[in-house]
């Protein structure tokens, strides 16, 4: 049964008593991805550092990192990856990077479920991989929700991520809102201006809270199974005792890969995408506090703080 949030109402849009949604199961005249015997490691990618953003940090010396409620399972980084899907052996490249446009319609993108694949065109991902949070939902029917930040197959100087690698959402350049670092040194970054979060929500023609962070990484087609997909759930960061306080705040994350993850080769192209659930309307308390707002493009959480569920939203 799915767990249900009350929210408490910030800015110009009012949200009360509501909650988020369902999950949908659709039916693909397609085949799933063929994974091989070869597990991928969820230590393969990595947050190793989540940073208050003002509007001032210094990204040399951003201070101490959000920590962890007393107790929890979770207590120390660095934090890996949730959950992995790989490695993909069959089709041998990932395939719907160009999602137009890219507000998370079903079929639009591989993570919402379009059917393709290099050689191999009746393939798919199902939407659902990574949705396994009871607070995991879909927009509705036709939109699963993932939306893709930045795709690139060309490195400059070692950093995969330029100006060209970013999407666009709904004729919205991301470029705007995020700053995101991906570099063959084994680092990532991604930087959230505090003063995108608008940007977001006309972007996408609804509420945003973004709750997963998704990363597409192919290695050379001379692996016998060149690629695979790491996701970051907040929902199960936040279960596990991760205290990041979203109602009015933005991030700085910093994280660490695998430069091997792909049986020890290069890598040929990475993806990067993040989730938008939908509010609905119901209401079930629950034990504990939780802040959550959408951090422009990237993901949901929360901080535990006395009793009674609450979601608070910047607009």
């Amino acid at each position: 049964m799915k767990k249900m949030i009350r929210i408490a109402a910030l800015g110009a849009l009012a949200f009360s008593s509501q909650s988020f949604g369902a999950l949908f199961y659709p039916t693909f005249n397609a085949t799933p991805v063929t994974v091989g015997q070869q597990a991928c490691d969820t230590e393969s990618v990595r947050i190793t550092g989540i940073y208050e953003n003002t509007g001032a940090i210094d990204i040399a010396n951003p201070g101490t990192p959000i920590g962890f409620s007393s107790g929890a399972s979770l207590n120390s980084y660095p934090i890996a990856s949730t959950s992995c899907l790989g490695f993909i052996t069959n089709p041998n490249n990932a395939w719907g990077k160009e999602p137009a446009p890219n507000i998370g319609t079903l079929g639009d993108g591989l993570l919402n479920g379009e059917i393709g694949g290099p050689g191999n065109t009746d393939y798919y991902v199902n939407p659902n991989q990574f949705l396994t949070n009871d607070n995991d939902a879909w927009v509705d029917e036709n939109t699963p929700g993932w939306i893709m930040l930045a795709q690139s197959d060309t490195t400059s100087n070692g950093q995969w991520i330029g100006d060209s690698s970013y999407k666009e959402v709904n004729g919205y350049d991301l470029n705007q809102f995020i700053d995101l670092s991906f570099d063959n040194n084994g680092s990532w970054s991604l930087l959230v201006d505090p003063a995108a979060i608008q940007g977001a929500t006309e972007a996408l023609g609804r509420p945003t809270v973004f709750d997963h962070l998704t990363f597409v990484l192919k290695g050379s087609n001379k692996a016998d199974a060149p690629w695979a997909i790491f996701d970051f759930n907040f929902w199960d960061l936040l279960d596990e005792g991760l205290e990041v306080s979203l109602g009015d705040t933005a991030y700085y994350f910093t994280g660490d890969w695998n430069r091997l993850v792909v049986n020890g080769q290069d890598l040929s192209n990475v993806g990067i995408w993040a989730h938008d659930p939908i509010l609905s309307s119901t209401d079930v308390p629950a034990p504990g506090t939780l802040w959550i707002m959408g951090l422009v493009m990237l993901l949901a959480g929360g901080a535990v703080r006395g009793s009674g569920r609450t979601l608070s939203r910047r607009v």
